[in-house]
């Protein structure tokens, strides 16, 4: 009977004040039915639970301004909060929810129940994935015509509802997750609020309370930060930065200062003084909690941040963790959780990835085998040495350096990081480990601030400011005498970073980094990398390194490609001339060369370890390395090399000479040098003499999709639909790289410019051309130049037309073949890199956009016609040999070069040269016989092998197919699918299984065709069936298409044998059957 008196006594007093406020011309009725509602709210508190247990608060009523309801409903003991309550004006008119929306899910998203009512009509939000459920206490068309509200039928609903609404104080129990989680998503939402205010002008606010927030941040902006770089210092970082260091500093006092078995009510205490009160916390999160105190000490309770603040103040006092989890957490789960929580593209921005524990460890442990084998017998823990992690991120080497430390004498361990979160992780996680190892004699001091501006150096710092105070304590640490530098620098080409003048002496410095003047050029790709953060943190790592005064050690996780990629070529030359010894592992392969499940690191990059020694006043370089490569081992045989005894894993390591020329710390497959030097590289840089005059990029699409086809009919429909004003969106709902909206709408009203339809096809049927597409596949594309070069700049830009392509290949005499010049970035193994190119070619011949264009001809913007692109004595030598004129000539080279490229015996024998990374002045060389007759045959299987890439190619049935009795097995509406390698190929009995899901139909494919791969492609599955398979054509397959296939399949086998018979023409080149005409005869 309670619940039944309670709501007849509020519908009874509701009536009372409704009529009162209409009586005096007030129509909406808010604020006066407020304490009726409240009456209500405390006695259903009664009702449905103990009244001395729930404590219904009546909230501010400037709540509304800052999106806070009017009530919070608690549990006074546990201070879990039951829910929110929100008044409306009582309206005659059912309520409507719709205004309320972003409120309703910001709360859900929190995990906080939520009303919103009229003072009738009740909206009950009781989770994020229930709907949200709309209860009238009493009918509303009944309402205004009785008397007496309080004898109306009451909605049973309202009950049901409301005791829900009254149960489970949430949250509860949290698991680290689940509360790192929840930290994230208020911090966004407190962030938002932040930037909402931060972008408003003093002079435009509307009210005191809005200048009151403005001008603290206003105040916190020019307390927190060194300096007024608009470019680093906007709103956005501002508001990011200072909602994570508020909410962390909740944290971190809820972790590691609360006890576990605290009640709720001490928790909170406990916090508040963490953040309201000057004592001394062994000088953890030093810059954290002086913002903290700034912040509580000039804002007042009502503004927005303060009830922010207590809100999260509360929500964490009520959590609850476990031993375990306070002792030993997941500190890398937790930060990858709060940023792909809070803003996954920070991650991304800053190449912010964790090390694994294992390799950490690994790391220390090296670190100090080196010191002690290498540094006569000293220790990296020696009395008074500095240890210092640039990048420290949470913590993993600052941990495992502690864990390892057998000497316990004191020495300085230093972390710096610019990122607020793992900042807070990696002190909390040092508070653990000062638990955990009592009685350490060293010194600890994690500082926030980013390591490579000049403030580390000691310049232009603002000592009143709190990023000042940190850079202060950075610039006196990182100027002591230091042992080692160590860590797992953030890498990341995703834009350039720290480029302001706030960066000048970093970037000064990173000049020993690049070529030398002289060799510098615009568009220098072997330049770019220089601007990559770890590299930076190289490059200050050995400033400070080697002006300590005693002998130190660097210790870096750095990228694979960094040991050999041509772009790195001059700091591993700067690394080579300063230190005298050097360490090298392989832990991880780059994934983008192939599939890879054996990964310690989450990223397609490869990772590679590098120690190096500096031996104080010793000019010793290195000329040698030690080297060890685990990167194609499982993740269980890495983790058990890098756990086991450091003595048993320094002992794999071989050692193996510095190359002179490219500096590299990756060993190659030795090769005859003296018979490669005779060859002819296909392109050089500078003077020196080279086969072809010029390159160029394929043509790159951006996207690809909307403007190819395999079919030149399904590419007219498409197109034609989009002009229509159709969704096309169904032909790319399954691939890989979907067109941005942006891009369709751009070719859509390029095609409504058009006029009617059969201005539309005389277009299609003038600009769709044959395009070679990817090794042994032939697409259509429509190269409607003039939308394409719009496009260069439509949604993100990427389409790169090249006009010297598009001249040169409109010139029917043009031939020319792709090839890349990094193999190792197409696969892990070398295999053939090259594939002939007879249609206009695109950027992705070669996996990766790899490809560079080689042609007989080549026309630049300004040539009127194109012009032979070989070396003239070349042309020249052979035109006499063979009597023929320069152009079949210029052809004849092609071919021959194209066909010794494609030898597998030419591949295995030099693979030492050939199986690197990109380096422009060592490309791939080619020998050229004298011999005429030689000569000949080599170009006759060149021009074969490239005549297996054209259009028309009718190829010899090898595989001896019964093409009638295997295309009949196609029936009406198969959609190729393009399954997984497992189910596509049966290796035992050699068969590809085609099949749209239901249906497989098994054809003979030998093995080696099941294996090749041409230029980063498994050219089966990746190339033919990929394009052909419904995902990319939205069409039938068809009995055709059938055909096409066992045609193709039949090339491939073409290929084999052709490729057969070149290499026993190659394997009389090699044993010198013959005289070179080589680059010293061109002269």
């Amino acid at each position: 009977m309670a619940y039944a008196n309670t709501v007849k006594s509020y519908l009874k007093r509701l009536q009372e004040y409704y009529k009162s406020a209409k009586a005096s011309g007030q129509y909406t009725a808010e604020l006066s039915f407020r304490p009726a509602l409240n009456e209500l709210l405390e006695n259903l508190a009664i009702d449905f639970g103990t009244s001395k247990d729930i404590d219904v608060v009546l909230e501010p009523k400037n709540q509304g301004k800052v999106g806070r309801p009017d009530w919070r409903i608690h549990d006074k003991k546990t201070l879990g909060i039951f829910g929110f309550v929100e008044a409306k004006g009582l309206s005659e008119d059912s309520f409507d929810t719709t205004p309320y929306n972003e409120q309703i899910q910001k709360y859900l998203t929190l995990n906080h129940k939520l009303i919103i009512t009229d003072g009738i009509d009740f909206v009950f939000c009781l989770a994020e994935n229930q709907k949200p459920s709309l209860v009238s206490l009493i009918d509303k068309n009944k309402m205004f015509k009785a008397k007496h509200w309080e004898n109306l039928e009451v909605d049973s609903q309202f009950q049901l509802l409301m005791s829900q609404f009254y149960s489970n104080p949430s949250p509860q129990y949290c698991s680290e997750t689940q509360l790192v989680e929840l930290v994230a998503l208020r911090t966004k939402l407190l962030a938002n609020e932040i930037y909402r205010y931060a972008e408003i002008p003093m002079d435009e606010a509307i009210d005191e309370d809005e200048k009151n927030t403005i001008s603290l941040l206003s105040s916190i902006y020019e307390l927190v930060y060194n300096h007024n770089d608009t470019r680093l210092r906007n709103e956005k970082v501002f508001s990011d930065f200072t909602a994570q260091v508020i909410m962390f500093s909740l944290l971190y006092a809820h972790r590691a200062i609360c006890k576990c078995d605290d009640l709720p009510t001490v928790k909170e205490k406990t916090i508040r003084e963490f953040i309201t009160k000057e004592m001394v916390f062994d000088g953890v999160l030093t810059p954290f909690r002086n913002l903290m105190l700034f912040l509580c000490q000039n804002s007042s309770t009502d503004l927005a941040i303060s009830q922010w603040i207590d809100e999260c103040i509360r929500f964490l006092s009520f959590v609850k963790m476990t031993d375990m989890q306070l002792i030993n957490p997941d500190y890398h789960k937790l930060f990858e959780l709060f940023l792909s929580k809070y803003d996954a593209q920070v991650r991304f921005d800053y190449g912010a990835y964790y090390t694994p524990s294992n390799l950490a460890d690994f790391v220390v442990r090296l670190s100090e085998k080196v010191a002690n084998d290498f540094l006569d017998g000293s220790s990296i823990y020696c009395k008074g040495n500095t240890i210092i992690d640039p990048c420290c991120g949470t913590g993993s080497f600052l941990e495992k350096l502690v864990a390892n430390d057998t000497k316990n004498e004191g020495y300085n361990l230093c972390g710096f990081e610019i990122m607020p979160t793992p900042y807070m992780l990696a002190n909390y996680r040092m508070t653990v480990v000062k638990k955990q190892y009592k009685g350490r004699s060293n010194t600890v001091n994690i500082i926030l601030a980013n390591t490579l501006c000049n403030g580390v150096y000691g310049k232009g710092i603002n000592e009143k400011t709190i990023e000042g105070q940190e850079l202060k304590r950075a610039n006196k640490l990182a100027n002591l005498p230091l042992k080692l530098i160590i860590g797992n620098p953030p890498c990341s080409d995703s834009s350039r970073q720290n480029i302001s003048e706030d960066f000048s002496i970093i970037n000064a410095l990173m000049e020993d980094f690049r070529p030398p003047v002289e060799e510098r050029h615009s568009r220098q790709n072997v330049q770019k990398q220089v601007n990559n953060p770890f590299m930076q943190f190289i490059r200050w790592s050995c400033e400070h390194l080697l002006k300590s005064e005693n002998n130190s050690i660097l210790s870096f996780v750095v990228p694979l490609s960094f040991l050999e990629a041509e772009s790195y070529k001059y700091a591993r030359r700067y690394l080579c001339d300063k230190f005298s010894h050097a360490w090298i592992v392989a832990i991880d392969a780059d994934a983008r060369t192939g599939v890879r499940n054996n990964s310690l690191f989450h990223t397609l990059q490869g990772r590679a370890v590098i120690v190096l020694v500096k031996k104080y006043l010793d000019d010793c370089k290195i000329t040698k390395y030690n080297y060890l490569d685990i990167s194609r081992d499982s993740v269980q045989e890495k983790n058990d090399f890098l756990k086991q005894n450091i003595k048993d894993a320094m002992a794999r390591f071989k050692s193996y000479d510095v190359d002179s020329a490219f500096f590299s710390f990756v060993p190659s497959k030795d090769f005859d040098n003296q018979l490669y030097d005779m060859f002819w590289p296909v392109s050089a840089t500078g003077n020196q003499v080279s086969i072809f005059t010029n390159h160029c990029s394929g043509i790159k699409l951006a996207p690809t999709a909307i403007f190819t086809h395999v079919k030149e009919t399904m590419l007219k429909r498409r197109t034609k639909d989009l002009a229509m004003g159709q969704d096309i969106s169904a032909w790319f709902i399954k691939q890989d790289r979907k067109p941005g909206q942006e891009k369709v709408e751009a070719l859509k009203n390029a095609l409504n410019n058009c006029g009617n339809r059969n201005e539309i096809d005389q277009m299609l049927s003038s600009n769709i051309k044959t395009y070679s597409f990817r090794p042994f596949l032939q697409s259509k594309i429509l190269l409607w130049e003039e939308v394409l070069k719009k496009y260069a700049t439509v949604g993100g830009g990427g389409t790169r037309l090249r006009p010297e392509i598009i001249k040169t290949y409109s010139n029917r005499g043009t031939i020319g073949f792709a090839m890349a010049h990094a193999p190792k970035d197409l696969n892990p193994t070398l295999s053939q890199f090259v594939s002939f190119c007879w249609y206009y070619p695109d950027n992705d011949m070669c996996s990766r956009g790899n490809s560079h264009i080689y042609m007989n001809l080549y026309q630049t913007k300004k040539d009127n016609d194109p012009k032979s692109n070989i070396n003239y004595n070349l042309v020249e030598f052979y035109q006499k040999l063979l009597s023929c004129t320069m152009s079949e000539c210029e052809k004849m080279i092609v071919f021959y070069v194209y066909g010794i490229m494609c030898s597998q015996m030419y591949l295995d024998e030099f693979e030492g040269a050939l199986f690197t990374l990109n380096r422009s002045d060592d490309r791939a060389r080619v020998p050229f016989v004298k011999n005429v007759t030689l000569f000949k045959k080599i170009v006759k299987l060149g021009q074969k092998l490239a005549e297996l890439e054209k259009e028309d190619h009718i190829p010899e049935n090898l595989l001896q197919y019964d093409y009638d009795l295997i295309t009949n097995q196609i029936p009406t509406g198969f959609h190729l699918t393009n399954s997984n390698k497992s189910k596509l190929f049966d290796e035992e009995m050699e068969i590809l299984n085609l099949s749209d899901g239901q249906i497989s139909i098994p054809i003979y494919c030998p093995l080696e065709l099941q294996h090749l791969n041409i230029s980063g492609y498994d050219v089966i599955k990746n190339v033919w069936l990929k394009f052909y398979s419904y995902d990319f054509t939205h069409c039938d397959f068809s009995k055709e298409d059938m055909r096409k296939t066992l045609d193709f399949l039949n090339t491939l086998q073409e290929r084999a044998l052709l490729v057969n018979e070149m290499d026993l023409l190659m394997e009389q080149v090699l044993r010198k059957e013959t005289d070179f005409f080589t680059t010293e005869d061109a002269w």
